[in-house]
């Protein structure tokens, strides 16, 4: 994005009225779309506007710059991953049975749509130049560790031993899940999903009896 595109003026907080909640939103379905088109390398505030069928007033006035615009966008679609998640029920199932929801939530075609996993690329790599992007990405990342951790403790029950394995089991989960999207865009192979997925859940029962 150029200097031009990119504009950073502070703003102090302001209450947003329902129109500018709503451009707000136009403006974050509009920056998905010049993603899932051009790329992180392609956007700039110009697209943004454009596609939205705003002028690029709106944005300036609306977000403190396009750092804030990409990050809102990316925790919109981070929470349509949770809400498939969530969605996927299982919440009166075992706990083996709701992380297996869990896990396999996140490998719908939806979300092995290449547009949707450029998206999530492109996040890692616009994490590495922008400290707001980052910070945004290290939430996200959080947040869905936090709930993969919660259910493998689920599984584990009140057993010192094995809620010993759970950090274990959880670090290994989340590079796998994070190596398995990669590999499904270089082979978009399914039955390397579900292989891969169903080795998650056996070291899971090996680890936690």
């Amino acid at each position: 994005m150029s200097a031009e595109d990119n504009p950073r003026a502070a703003k102090a907080p302001r209450k947003l009225s329902e129109a500018n909640i709503n451009r707000r939103e136009e403006i974050l379905e509009a920056t998905e779309r010049v993603l899932r088109r051009d790329g992180y390398s392609g956007l700039t505030a110009r697209k943004v506007a454009a596609e939205a069928g705003f002028s690029l007033g709106h944005i300036t006035y609306n977000f403190n710059g396009m750092d804030e615009v990409l990050s809102e966008t990316y925790r919109r679609l981070s929470g349509r991953l949770r809400d498939s998640i969530a969605s996927a029920g299982c919440a009166n199932a075992p706990p083996l049975a709701r992380l297996e929801g869990f896990l396999d939530a996140a490998f719908t075609p939806e979300f092995l749509d290449p547009a949707h996993l450029r998206l999530r690329i492109d996040l890692w790599s616009a994490a590495l130049t922008s400290e707001v992007i980052a910070a945004t990405e290290s939430g996200l990342y959080a947040h869905y560790r936090s709930d993969l951790e919660g259910l493998l403790l689920a599984v584990a029950g009140d057993e010192p031993a094995r809620r010993a394995q759970v950090p274990l089991l959880t670090d290994t989960l989340m590079a796998t899940l994070d190596g398995l999207w990669l590999d499904w865009m270089r082979r978009r192979d399914d039955a390397a999903i579900r292989h891969v997925l169903k080795g998650c859940m056996a070291l899971v029962r090996a680890l936690l009896p």
